[in-house]
């Protein structure tokens, strides 16, 4: 009788050690990137671009934007951010065809600034009469701003934690799959003398 039960015993030990081994285990690819230079300076390089993307938020500075982003058909503009590059830039048709992420960004902010100080300017005008900002007077901002809305500045409180999924490169080219909090994001970068943004598009957005 002991062995009998002994031998009942075994299987079930067994099958506990593989659930276990299941539940331990991560599928090929997630949360294991190898530490190498490229995999540390691409991941240093991201964080990098959102930090800069909270600081134009607040001053709509994009100066530093060429540092981490990059110009490539790898992102493809929508017909509304080649009119905004074309307007606001003043941009040739074949130069905007040419321009990728880099320039969606930074028109993005410059943009957002230009809005800002129209809709600033329009409500420090209807306050001194004593007023609300009529919607003729709103529609006149979003004409003066290239058909983009206004937005006011504003400055993120809360850190962005990344969750760095997959990094798989392939010579001068690397897609990258991270969580930043708000969204499950694919990133496309590329190596000139160094790693650059080239597009960023989101996959799945959670918040």
């Amino acid at each position: 009788m002991k062995a009998n039960k002994a031998l009942r015993i075994i299987p079930l030990l067994v099958l506990m050690g593989i659930i276990s081994f299941l539940f331990q285990s991560k599928p090929a690819g997630a949360n294991s990137i190898p530490n190498t230079p490229d995999t540390v300076e691409i991941m240093t390089v991201i964080e990098r671009a959102y930090e800069l993307m909270a600081y134009a938020q607040k001053t709509f500075d994009v100066s530093e934007f060429p540092s981490v982003f990059i110009d490539t058909q790898d992102y493809e503009l929508n017909a509304k951010q080649k009119s905004a590059i074309s307007s606001i830039l003043g941009m040739e048709t074949a130069d905007v065809e040419e321009a990728g992420y880099l320039t969606a960004m930074q028109i993005q902010y410059i943009s957002m600034g230009q809005g800002s100080e129209l809709l600033k300017s329009a409500l420090e005008k209807a306050n001194s009469e004593n007023r609300e900002l009529t919607a003729e007077e709103f529609q006149a901002i979003v004409q003066a701003n290239h058909g983009q809305l206004p937005a006011p500045s504003f400055v993120l409180d809360t850190e962005t934690k990344f969750v760095f999924e997959s990094i798989d490169i392939d010579g001068n080219k690397a897609v990258v799959r991270y969580d930043d909090g708000a969204a499950l994001q694919e990133a496309i970068l590329v190596k000139m003398e160094r790693w650059l943004i080239a597009s960023i598009v989101p996959i799945w957005i959670h918040f």
